[in-house]
């Protein structure tokens, strides 16, 4: 967000005295800010069962994305691969637009005629796993992710225990540094936000092998030509020899970046 984005702030409270309290007590603490607060009683339901009516199936070709109280409804076509997800977790779901661009990404690669034998495949910041899980679904074997989140890495071993025909994955508490040994990676993954993506450029780029696809998610439409240009040039500093093919697609107010670097003959 930049200083004149809107912001705003919303509190859950089990009753109206903690309500005003917290109210106060922001108000004394940020003085020199005109804050309007609004105050809303909300009907008691069931809201572990309320949910489920804004988190639906959704697939992406052959993909499936399915939470489990749809696992015994839900109908696949033939060629169907399932991802079955928790969506009651305190992470991501998958319907996300940044996770959905990402996802496209990797089916698209899967459909397309590129080398696919003994690549290693990294899920950057994983989250709840949805785009490692999707790598195992369609069949890649070398797959790994990493959160610097515990309790991410928890839910991501949790969606592995919910899909029992998938092979294990390696997944692992890890920053933008320990997980990303240079010239180790063949395809990679970072659905994050642009603020990150930014400052861990080098790394980010330097942890790819000599030929290699990155595909960047998280980034608000607004941001996208900023971190174009950010890569653009790490990438003429760090790979100064090699092919750089990039595009960008945008679904909502939400873009990616995708790059695939072409080694020269000599790098490979």
């Amino acid at each position: 967000k930049t200083a004149a984005d809107p912001y705003s702030l919303n509190g859950y409270f089990s009753n109206e005295e903690n309500c005003t309290q917290a109210i106060a007590a922001l108000k004394k603490s940020f003085p020199q800010l005109e804050l309007d607060f609004s105050k809303e009683t909300l009907v008691a339901t069931e809201w572990q069962n309320a949910y489920k009516e804004y988190v639906k199936p959704w697939n992406d070709r052959l993909l499936h994305w399915v939470p489990l109280w749809s696992k015994e409804t839900y109908t696949f076509p033939e060629e169907g691969l399932p991802v079955y997800l928790d969506a009651g977790m305190a992470f991501g779901t998958g319907c996300h637009e940044t996770t959905q661009l990402c996802a496209s990404r990797l089916v698209d690669f899967y459909l397309s005629d590129k080398p696919k034998e003994n690549l290693i495949m990294v899920d950057a910041g994983c989250g709840s796993g949805i785009l490692a899980l999707s790598a195992r679904a369609l069949g890649f074997q070398l797959i790994r992710g990493f959160d610097n989140d515990p309790d991410a890495i928890q839910v991501c071993h949790d969606h592995l225990k919910h899909n029992p025909t998938l092979a294990p994955i390696d997944f692992t508490v890890d920053d933008l540094i320990s997980g990303l040994p240079e010239g180790s990676i063949d395809f990679l993954m970072a659905n994050i936000q642009t603020n990150i993506l930014i400052p861990f450029a080098e790394p980010i780029i330097k942890s790819l092998r000599a030929s290699a696809h990155l595909i960047l998610s998280g980034i608000l439409t607004k941001e996208i030509e900023e971190l174009k240009l950010h890569y653009t040039e790490k990438l003429n500093c760090l790979r100064p020899r090699a092919t750089i093919i990039m595009d960008s697609r945008e679904k909502g107010e939400w873009s990616d970046l995708k790059i695939e670097i072409i080694a020269c003959e000599s790098e490979k």
